[in-house]
């Protein structure tokens, strides 16, 4: 006969295995605080600032245009080569030469009907990112409190983010390895490098709508969780050719404070509402993020694909960099759960993995990881996420398999 005191020990094995044998809830989502009116993105108003775009005429040359009108699937703009600029990307040069005085009398004469500013209409899938050319920019991690809090950070840090922006329609590569994620955030382009705070006083200032492709995946595998400012993983999960889906309105606003305060940003996951956030609920401010990334210019910890960078070259945001704001809270990822943790440990033991090389942090991640990826809960192929704000316009991306032609979904998009 077996002793009595077996009895609770074998109850409670049998609770501690049916606890563990419980998975998460697939659909589990972290909480977001929504405002009650649907966003309805309209034309920042010509006495608060210009909205410019970027198109590419008939000949394939890139083609600056005047915002004058914001519509559901177009915008209404002037062609301001017909109006003495070249064809160029540089929207902020353009302005400083032909002027916000002319500019804002072009707009005043599309309002009044006039010949000399007439408006065409241009589909959102024919516009440029209005985000430049360069390949390196200067990205911000949980400067949002909500988000900082879901994510278990203590802190706002910055990392270097590589690769060239996207249009506002576009496609994002996935492969079944990755925890794809989103982001949606403001950016700021300069009229010039800033080495200084009292360049960036100085600089002319445009802001437009942007977003951020992640594969937790990596990210997971790579962070040091004491330390996200460390340089590790930040780069490597977020950096690549489809993570930097970029809007198609440069806005340049004569007060950038109130601007960027006011501006509201949403994500949309295949129409549902993931993420709403005001610019005033940054923890850090564009300038005081400036001053941050500028008090940080010598260090090389930042990893990516192996080599040591640092977060900027020579001192200085260069003239073709981004900058960053950070996303607010209701991204996909959610820290590994103590069930999840717990099934890690036990497998680790009861594999026998313990007697490997494999550390038991390194196999509990991993095991993490492979539970997200059965769950299905990330991107899928064919998911569409829209990025919407109150007066940058729209970006729209499409959920794509890495080697499919993506022609067809694009179309769909569009």
């Amino acid at each position: 006969m077996k002793p009595v005191f077996y009895i609770p020990i074998l109850a409670s094995l049998v609770l501690a295995a049916l606890v563990l044998s419980m998975g998460e809830d697939p659909d589990r989502t972290n909480p977001i605080s929504a405002e009650a009116e649907p966003l309805a993105s309209t034309l920042l108003p010509m006495s608060r600032g210009l909205t410019l775009a970027l198109v590419k005429d008939a000949d394939r040359r890139e083609t600056p245009l005047l915002v004058t009108g914001i519509g559901d699937a177009e915008i209404l703009a002037i062609d301001l080569t017909e109006h003495g600029a070249g064809h160029t990307s540089d929207l902020l040069g353009v302005v400083d030469d032909l002027g916000e005085h002319a500019l804002a009398g072009l707009f005043a004469e599309t309002q009044r009907g006039g010949a000399v500013g007439v408006s065409k209409p241009y589909a959102f899938d024919e516009l440029l990112s209005v985000a430049g050319r360069g390949q390196r920019h200067v990205a911000s991690g949980t400067n949002f409190i909500e988000h900082a809090e879901e994510t278990r950070s203590q802190t706002v840090f910055n990392f270097p983010k590589f690769g060239g922006a996207t249009p506002p329609v576009t496609t994002v590569a996935y492969n079944e390895s990755m925890l794809l994620d989103y982001e949606v955030e403001l950016c700021m382009i300069f009229d010039r490098d800033i080495a200084t705070i009292d360049e960036f006083d100085a600089a002319t200032k445009g802001v437009f709508l942007c977003g951020d492709f992640t594969d937790r995946a990596v990210l997971s595998r790579m962070i040091d969780v004491d330390d996200f400012d460390s340089g590790s993983g930040f780069s490597d999960a977020k950096s690549g050719p489809d993570f930097f889906p970029s809007g198609g309105l440069l806005v340049i606003p004569k007060d950038w404070r109130r601007f960027v305060g006011e501006e509201r940003i949403v994500t949309l996951r295949n129409g549902h509402l993931r993420q709403d956030a005001r610019g005033a609920e940054m923890i850090l401010g564009f300038r005081e993020l400036t001053e941050k990334v500028l008090a940080d210019a010598t260090s090389t910890r930042f990893l990516y694909q192996g080599d040591s960078h640092r977060l900027i070259e020579d001192g200085k945001i260069g003239r073709d960099q981004v900058l960053m704001s950070g996303t607010p809270e209701g991204v996909i990822f959610m820290p590994p759960t103590w069930r999840q943790t717990a099934r890690g440990i036990f497998r680790y033991v009861v594999s026998g993995a313990f007697l490997t090389q494999t550390s038991g942090y390194e196999y509990v991640v991993n095991s993490f990881v492979g539970e997200e990826l059965d769950s299905g809960r990330f991107l899928q192929p064919d998911e569409q996420i829209k990025y919407k704000s109150s007066s940058l316009g729209t970006i729209t991306t499409t959920v794509v398999f890495g080697d499919e032609d993506a022609e067809g979904l694009l179309a769909s998009a569009r």
